[in-house]
C-alpha cells in the first residue's frame, strides 16, 4: 500500500513534514505497529488506524524522537529570567506572567522555566506555565518528573543540587518546581488548542518548525502569534530564527536567544543590571603570537569587530545575529578565526548562524570542525544531528544522537 495516506494522516493531525524524518523512518515505524497489533498488512493496519484515536497516538509515539535536556540553550532561558529587570509590569500578584513551552516533550524546558525563574527571585505566585505535547508518553515522564543523566548536560548543573534529590529510579524534581507547571495532551494545529485561555506573556516553541513544509511553518506561527500577548516574547530554535523575521515579529538583542517581541517595539530597553542566572560565556580562542609587537593601546566598541579581544569579537558576532544581520555575523567569525586560529566555540557559532539562515551545508561543515576541535562539544553534535535528519542523513544524526547521550553519560558533571 502507497505510504501517501498515513503521511496525509500525520500531516493533518500533527503538522509533520514526511520530508524532514524521511519515509525509511516511516516505514520502520508502521511495520513496528502493523507487528505490534497483530494485523496482515498496512490495508488493514489503515482500516485499524481510522477507528482507534490510542493507535494514531501510539503511531506518532514511533515517528517522534525527543531530544531534550534541562536549560538546553542556556540563553532563551536567560533572557527571560531578565524580565523583573525589563518588564516589571508584567510580573505582579494581581496579573501572574503567562507561559507556554509546546511542545514540551519530557518536561525538560517547562521546568527549566520555572528553575529559572525561581533562581531570578520571581515569587511562585507570579508567574505560570502550561505545557504541552502531542505525546502521552512523552507526558507521562513529564509528570512523574524523575530523570536520568541524559537529561543534564553541560557544565552549568548547580540547579540540580537545588532542586533535585537522587532516589533509586533517578534525580527526583522537587515540588516546589513541579508546581508551577500543568501539563495538557494536545498539538499545536488541534481545533481546541487552548480554548478560552487568555494570551500568553511567553511562548516557547523551540525546534517543532523544522519539522513542516514552508506552508505549514507560517501556518503555525500565525497559531502562535494569536497565542501571544501584544509585546510578548516568542523563542525558537536556531534554525528557525529566519522564519521568524519574515512575520511582523522584531529580534530582541540577546545573543542567541532567538527570541522574538511581537509587534515593533518602539524603544529597546537597555539592561542595566546584571544576569540574574548564571551564564558560561564561550571559550577564548588562543591569540596568535608575531614576531614583532606594536604598542597596546585601549581598544573601544568603535573598533573593527576583528581587531576586539577573542570574547568581544564572538560576542560582536551573537549581537548582529540576534538583530537578523546574519551575513555581517557569518563574516565576523570568519574574520575572528583568521585572526585569532580554530576555536570550537567560533565554529560552534558560524554554524548555528549558517543553520538560523538556512545555509545546511555551511552550517554542517562548521559542526564538523567544531567536533575535530573538541569531541565532545555537546551543542555541536545535537545540532549537527538535527541538521543532518533534515537533510535527509537519518543514519548520520541516529549515531551522533547516540553519540551525544553516550558523551552525557560519561561526563555527568
Amino acid at each position: 500500500m502507497p505510504l501517501a495516506k498515513f503521511e496525509s494522516m500525520l500531516k493533518r493531525t500533527m503538522g509533520l513534514d514526511i520530508q524532514s524524518i524521511g519515509r525509511p523512518m516511516l516505514e520502520r515505524a508502521l511495520q513496528e505497529r502493523q507487528g505490534s497489533c497483530g494485523v496482515a498488512d498496512l490495508d488493514a493496519y489503515w482500516l485499524l488506524l481510522q477507528m482507534s484515536e490510542p493507535e494514531q497516538l501510539q503511531l506518532i509515539e514511533s515517528v517522534i524522537v525527543p531530544e531534550t535536556w534541562f536549560f538546553r540553550n542556556r540563553e532563551a532561558f536567560q533572557e527571560m529570567a531578565q524580565l523583573q529587570q525589563r518588564w516589571p509590569r508584567l510580573i505582579s500578584a494581581s496579573q501572574p506572567l503567562r507561559i507556554l513551552s509546546l511542545p514540551c516533550s519530557t518536561g525538560e524546558e517547562p521546568y527549566s522555566i520555572a528553575m529559572a525563574l525561581l533562581d531570578a527571585g520571581v515569587p511562585p505566585s507570579h508567574f505560570q506555565i502550561d505545557a504541552i505535547d502531542i505525546s502521552p508518553q512523552s507526558l507521562h515522564v513529564a509528570r512523574q518528573a524523575v530523570y536520568g543523566k541524559n537529561s543534564f548536560r553541560g557544565d552549568y548543573l548547580s540547579f540540580r543540587d537545588r532542586y533535585f534529590a537522587l532516589n533509586e529510579q533517578g534525580y527526583a524534581l522537587s515540588e516546589t518546581v513541579r508546581q508551577q507547571v500543568r501539563f495538557a495532551q494536545s498539538n499545536l494545529f488541534a481545533a481546541d488548542l487552548l480554548a478560552g485561555q487568555a494570551p500568553y506573556d511567553i511562548i516557547f516553541c523551540r525546534n517543532l518548525l523544522i519539522y513542516f513544509d514552508r506552508t505549514t511553518q507560517h501556518q503555525a506561527v500565525t497559531i502562535l502569534l494569536r497565542r501571544l500577548a501584544p509585546e510578548g516574547l516568542v523563542f525558537v530554535g536556531p534554525a528557525e530564527s529566519a522564519l521568524m523575521m519574515l512575520h511582523e515579529l522584531t529580534p530582541i538583542k540577546a545573543p542567541m536567544a532567538f527570541a522574538f517581541r511581537q509587534g515593533a517595539p518602539k524603544q529597546e530597553i537597555a539592561r542595566t543590571l546584571p544576569p540574574t542566572v548564571a551564564y558560561v560565556p564561550l571559550a577564548p580562542a588562543p591569540r596568535t603570537t608575531t614576531a614583532r609587537s606594536t604598542p597596546a593601546r585601549t581598544r573601544t566598541a568603535n573598533d573593527n569587530p576583528a581587531m576586539l579581544p577573542p570574547q568581544a569579537s564572538l560576542a560582536t558576532a551573537q549581537l548582529l545575529a540576534d538583530q537578523g544581520k546574519l551575513s555581517e555575523a557569518a563574516a565576523v567569525c570568519e574574520q575572528f578565526i583568521r585572526q585569532h586560529g580554530a576555536s570550537a566555540a567560533a565554529y560552534y557559532l558560524t554554524g548555528v548562524i549558517h543553520d538560523a539562515a538556512d545555509r545546511k551545508q555551511a552550517a554542517a561543515e562548521c559542526y564538523r570542525k567544531a567536533l575535530y576541535l573538541e569531541p565532545n562539544h555537546a551543542d555541536a553534535m545535537t545540532h549537527l544531528a538535527a541538521l543532518l535528519q533534515t537533510m535527509g542523513d537519518y543514519a548520520g544524526a541516529k549515531l551522533l544522537q547516540q553519540r551525544a547521550r553516550r558523551s552525557a553519560e560519561n561526563n555527568p558533571s
